[in-house]
């Protein structure tokens, strides 16, 4: 008789140990839902933009204002190449000198008081670099955005 209560006591320790590693992965599982839902745009901070903007680090370094004033603005020039959600926006430099300057992204994801971002760069001489896309896609959404520059002049070299 003791046997049987043994396998009784064993087979209930596994049940309830097994019952226990269950609800442990299947809270895990519901975490992980949670966490790969898509915000809604509204909801998005501007490190969250800014990340999903720049997704090749080409976002330069942030930026307040006219820092660099307008010498350089007409040796710049952006152009544009397709890609898969918008065009890739590329911006080239004439000069034989380095450029550094500022650009403003704006865009309008409604319910999002984050409208635009300005990024600073530094433009090697008669080089072009990637500043984004030209929409941006997101939960089968496309919103455009628009690239402008703000300041540009002449670095030191």
């Amino acid at each position: 008789m003791k046997s049987h209560n043994l396998y009784l006591f064993l087979f209930l320790a596994i049940l309830c140990f097994n019952c226990k590693n269950n609800k442990a992965n299947s809270d895990k599982t519901d975490s992980n839902i949670i966490d790969t839902n898509i915000k809604d745009i509204s909801e998005l901070s501007y490190i969250e933009i800014y990340r999903a903007l720049f997704v090749d680090n080409n976002g330069g370094f942030d930026a307040h204002g006219d820092l660099y004033g307008q010498d350089a603005v007409s040796y710049l020039s952006f152009s544009e190449e397709s890609g898969s959600c918008g065009n890739a926006i590329y911006l080239s430099s004439t000069s034989n000198d380095s450029i550094v300057l500022a650009l403003k992204s704006s865009f309008n994801f409604p319910g999002n008081p984050e409208n635009e971002m300005l990024r600073a760069y530094i433009l090697p001489p008669k080089e072009k670099i990637s500043v984004g896309s030209s929409k941006f896609c997101y939960n089968g959404k496309e919103y455009n955005i628009k690239k402008e520059i703000i300041s540009a002049g002449f670095g030191k070299n």
